[in-house]
Parts: structure tokens; sequence; C-alpha cells
């Protein structure tokens, strides 16, 4: 799938002149990236992965793990990863057509729990923020953002996210979220795309549309049949589901030290995770 996100890409490093050694094909280093971060090793044991797999895995050349913990700066390893996030998803993209985003927390320290910590106000500064929208259906991770601020709220990514996943599906009918979304613009946002709005209300909102139909429309319909309401509203529990799977596949805590080269680490992992969900 690497090689054919590089094709797909046309990246070739084969005219790249300079002083030194020619540099390794970026391919090579995303695949070196995706073996570290499917183990869950350090760069030291993932450079022993590399040379392990290397023949199955078409890598050219063995590298070092200094070489492996600089590709996290590499911007061709970062388009070959987005292009293989992309791929992931394809076999799957006139099939799924209910989505629901949530966030986490991912720890960058063995002492971390997110469930625990966040409820009780304690050292969010310890996890990379993940808000990320799921399908429902194949639970494949659809749009991710990691924001720079572990504080940050989840509401404002929500029309990025939706914005990618109706780039990539064929299909939206419905978006169902807690009440971190709810909000008329959001409604709205789902409503363009062609989807239901489900998001949880909270208490003393009303029914004035405020220049919204698709709010209005959702609470009527609430009022008409709220089981109905709930049972399309629950599908939501796929994100749980989806960050319970991504957590027991990676139990380590995120590696990197330097902010960019974490979030390039969480993102691989966010590619692992869809390949996963695959076969």
């Amino acid at each position: 799938m690497v090689d054919r996100a590089v094709v797909r890409l046309g990246l070739n490093e084969a005219d790249v002149k300079g002083r030194g050694r020619p540099p390794y094909p970026p391919g090579d280093l995303a695949k070196g990236v995706l073996i570290q971060q499917y183990f869950g090793v350090s760069n030291r044991v993932a450079e022993g992965f590399v040379d392990l797999f290397k023949e199955k895995l078409g890598i050219e050349e063995s590298f070092s793990y200094k070489t492996l913990e600089r590709a996290y700066d590499y911007p061709h390893v970062a388009l070959i990863l987005m292009e293989v996030f992309k791929m992931t998803q394809e076999p799957v993209k006139d099939k799924e057509t209910k989505f629901t985003p949530d966030g986490t927390g991912i720890p960058n320290s063995i002492k971390g729990n997110w469930e625990k910590d966040s409820r009780n106000g304690e050292d969010a500064d310890g996890f990379t923020k993940m808000i990320s929208m799921f399908g429902t259906t194949y639970h494949f991770v659809s749009a991710v953002r990691f924001p720079d601020n572990p504080h940050a709220h989840e509401s404002p990514y929500f029309e990025s996210l939706l914005e990618e996943t109706a780039e990539t599906y064929s299909s939206i009918d419905q978006v169902s979220g807690d009440s971190a979304y709810l909000s008329r613009d959001n409604c709205d946002l789902v409503k363009s795309v062609g989807g239901t709005p489900r998001f949880y209300p909270k208490e003393g909102i009303t029914l004035k549309r405020k220049g919204s139909w698709a709010w209005t429309e959702m609470l009527f319909d609430l009022m008409v049949d709220p089981q109905r309401w709930l049972r399309e509203y629950h599908v939501r529990s796929s994100a749980e589901s989806g960050f319970s799977i991504f957590t027991r596949d990676f139990l380590a805590p995120l590696r990197k030290r330097i902010h960019r080269r974490r979030k390039t680490e969480a993102f691989a992992r966010t590619c692992d995770y869809n390949l996963k969900q695959a076969c």
C-alpha cells in the first residue's frame, strides 16, 4: 500500500542532487514509521524490525534508528502517510453512510490515563488530544485532528472532520454526536452534506430556529418519536468502541519528545488502526 501511495503522489528521490549521501527513499522511511507504531517499540528495536522485514516489505536498504527518528519530520513521509490513510478507507467508501465524532487523549507517559485524569481535571498536558470521525458500521477513522492544545474543545474541529469525510465517502446519511457538538451551525453542516443530525440536547435549549431549519427538525423528531431518535443517536457508541480498540492495539504511550514528531507518531497509529480494521 505504501508503494502504491508513492506512485499516486509521484514522489521520486532519484533526481535529488546535493552534497553527502543520497536520501533514503521516503516510501521506505514511511514503512519504517508504520512498522514501529504497529509493534509499539523504541527506535532501536524498530531498526531491527526494519532489517528483519526489509525483504518482505521491499525496503531497499536498512537505516539507522536516528534516520527513523528523523523520518517523523520528513514532509514526504507525512504526505505518504496521508495518502495511505485515504487508501485504507477505499474498500468501504460506498458502504459506510453513518458517522460519529468524538475525542480522546493519547498518553505521552505510561503514567497517564485519559478517562481518569480528564474527569479529575488533572494533567491534560500529559496527553495528545485526538479528535476523530468514525464510521459506525466498519469503525474506520474517516478523519482525524491532533490539536496543539490538549485542552482544546472538540466542536470547532467538527467542520473540517465532516468536510474530509464527505470528500472520501459517497454519501452521508446521518451524523450523531454527544452534546459537545450540539449547535445550530453543526446541524446545518450535516444537512449541507445530505445527512441527518443527531446531537444530544442540553438543558435549556429552545426550538428557535435562528436561521437553522436542521436544528428545529432534529428537536421535533426527538419530541415526535423519542425512542427512535435515541436509537439513531446511540450509534455514536461506535466511537467509544473505536477508541477502545485503538487503546488496546497501541498500549505504549507516545514516545516522541518533539511535538510535531509526536503528532506524526499519533497519525501513523491511526493509519495502522485502519489497516488492522481492513484485515
